[in-house]
């Protein structure tokens, strides 16, 4: 076969995306809890763990008083009509075929569901997003890492798995050359990305259209929380440099404010 004709097909991949879909479920977005169901609390060593509870940690604070300047009760979260329209949006068309509507709640009625739910949205549509995506080419660029696809098939329970098994069976060099190149490309910035530590505080500060106002309690907010993610860099900073391979993927410096700005 030619090399490009042994490649992973469009519509099995269609396949796997079909079934995870089906199984996924809300409570996967919200990082300590989807820690907890993976059973990695107490894994010595887990850096993204520690530093993305950090993250969730310091996200939830900046959520919680910034929305707090606006929903100052419950009745207001209850009562918002628009808030109401975005869930439902979510829920019925965003999660239309997933089963059980993927268990996004159609109201939310209290400020602190309003906080934990914007945080999820916060922690995933940056850090999340971060953590997977611009790590890709230091990952891989090695191929036997996670190759993109196999000239064998995948050996049954019981084979005998030899070195030459394993080098016959990743990718031919023109496929390797496509995965390197993908997640090169993949984990690069874009020209026009902006990071939580930076230039937040002076665009925001500037920020007053005709959709957004930004008033001086939000800026406090947003003071206060670089303020807190420099503190948080500096322990990363600190705890890498007693590692053979730190981990960086996340440092605030190093982490955009949404998936494409």
């Amino acid at each position: 076969k030619q090399w490009y004709q042994r490649r992973v097909r469009g519509d099995k991949l269609w396949h796997l995306a079909d079934v995870f879909m089906k199984q996924f479920r809300i409570d996967q977005l919200i990082f300590p809890e989807d820690i907890k169901k993976r059973g990695v609390e107490n894994i010595p060593g887990y850096h993204f763990r520690d530093d993305g509870m950090a993250w969730w940690k310091n996200l939830r604070q900046y959520c919680q008083e910034f929305l707090e300047l606006h929903y100052t009760s419950d009745e207001l979260v209850s009562g918002d009509t628009e808030l109401l329209s975005f869930l439902d949006e979510l829920r019925n068309k965003g999660f239309e075929k997933i089963p059980d509507k993927a268990n996004f709640p159609e109201k939310l009625t209290t400020v602190t569901e309003l906080i934990d739910f914007i945080t999820m949205i916060m922690w995933n549509s940056s850090v999340w997003h971060t953590a997977v995506n611009f790590g890709q080419f230091n990952y891989l660029a090695f191929i036997p890492n996670s190759p993109c696809s196999m000239t064998k098939a995948p050996p049954a329970q019981g084979d005998i798995i030899t070195m030459e098994r394993i080098l016959t069976s990743l990718p031919v060099r023109e496929m390797a050359r496509v995965q390197i190149d993908i997640s090169y490309s993949l984990s690069l910035f874009s020209p026009v990305e902006k990071f939580y530590l930076g230039s937040v505080r002076e665009e925001k500060a500037c920020l007053k259209t005709e959709t957004t106002i930004v008033d001086e309690d939000e800026i406090a907010c947003i003071d206060r929380l670089t303020e807190r993610l420099s503190v948080m860099q500096t322990e990363m900073d600190k705890r890498n440099e007693g590692l053979n391979i730190p981990y960086m993927i996340i440092k605030p410096d190093l982490t955009p404010l949404t998936v494409q700005t």
